[in-house]
């Protein structure tokens, strides 16, 4: 049974990726929850504490998602590929990256789960394009860091964009165009 901090935080994880930052109160929070606002001020200062305890916790959870996904695959453009094509619905939004572009997150307290995600996932991706270069895998025309930085940008963008367009598979879309280019610099089958 969840303990009433999980059971907040977990609420505000959900409207994050539901509504984002600037368009979530803690009414709504307790509303959704169940939660008193006694039990509320008792487990977190307020909305911006609450924030990001739950930033923090989708931010290790995916992390975790990731790191089980690519530990499944010897082959580091295999990993990759796998965490390219999970199935994803773009008209959702990303669950950490929805609440980027809400104004207050430009919050250097609100910005550092996001940016700690944002930077690991990107340390992973470039040390998987390492390792497939390292094992002659993957052309060096583009460093690992610039592919890193297309992979997160083709899955970013195609969530802003499906979002946009209401458009379900556009996040899917995108991923797999990203795979066509990387199989473009692929030294062997």
């Amino acid at each position: 049974m969840a303990t009433t901090r999980e059971l907040l935080v977990e609420t505000m994880k959900q409207l994050l990726w539901e509504r984002g930052y600037d368009a979530t109160s803690p009414n709504l929070v307790l509303e959704r929850s169940g939660a008193g606002k006694g039990s509320f001020y008792h487990h977190f200062k307020g909305k911006k504490e609450l924030a990001i305890a739950a930033m923090e916790s989708r931010a290790d959870e995916l992390s975790e998602e990731f790191d089980q996904l690519i530990a499944k695959h010897s082959d580091p453009l295999a990993a990759v590929v796998a965490y390219m094509c999970q199935t994803r619905d773009a008209a959702k939004g990303c669950r950490i990256g929805r609440i980027v572009q809400d104004p207050s997150l430009e919050d250097p307290l609100l910005n550092a789960p996001l940016k700690r995600f944002f930077g690991e996932q990107h340390g992973k991706l470039t040390q998987l394009f390492q390792q497939a270069q390292a094992e002659s895998l993957l052309s060096d025309a583009l460093s690992p860091e610039q592919l890193a930085t297309l992979a997160i940008s083709a899955l970013q963008g195609g969530f802003v964009y499906g979002r946009a367009m209401q458009d379900g598979e556009a996040v899917n879309d995108a991923t797999d165009g990203f795979i066509a280019l990387l199989n473009t610099q692929r030294l062997v089958g």
